[in-house]
């Protein structure tokens, strides 16, 4: 079994890589630190995880991802994660795509705004390839939050449904 585990920094990481490995999870590293100042201080860090990663055979995890807020005026509602590339682990579990919004405002079609909104995002971006999303089974919400969008369900497995856009 993977798992997609968040690292902040490489000695953040040591002990929960090892305790997973030892109970037969491989994890799969996803570095986001956007608030290490200076930049030389967040360079260091991510050049140290770099080499870390590669001395332990995590994969090559590290992509470029661009965070977005959805806001209601002044609130934020909802965030959205967005993957410039996906790795084959992205390709099988997080995709290009991820997204949450805040539990008391669901039902409220913030989540297919967000969803199309990131698309966008991404082809202004420039990022022209298939974009995947990836969805629990038995999250009916955000099933019809991609298929409102226009994903196109082609794969479904008992952990994950796989919705691609063109």
């Amino acid at each position: 079994m993977d798992l997609l585990l968040h690292i902040c920094c490489a000695p953040c990481s040591v002990a929960c890589v090892k305790t997973l490995r030892e109970e037969g999870t491989e994890p799969v590293g996803f570095w986001y630190n956007p608030n290490i100042h200076p930049f030389t201080e967040y360079r260091s860090r991510r050049n140290c995880l770099r080499e870390y990663a590669q001395g332990i055979g995590l994969e090559d995890w590290m992509v470029p991802a661009s965070t977005y807020w959805l806001m209601d005026g002044n609130v934020p509602v909802g965030q959205g994660n967005l993957r410039h590339r996906l790795t084959e682990k992205l390709r099988d579990a997080g995709g290009h795509i991820g997204y949450a919004v805040d539990g008391t405002k669901w039902g409220r079609g913030y989540g297919k705004a967000l969803l199309g909104l990131m698309i966008q995002e991404a082809r202004r971006m420039g990022i022209t390839e298939e974009l995947l999303v990836t969805v629990h089974p038995d999250n009916t919400a955000s099933r019809k939050v991609a298929e409102a969008n226009g994903g196109e369900l082609r794969r479904e497995t008992a952990e994950r449904v796989y919705y691609w856009f063109s």
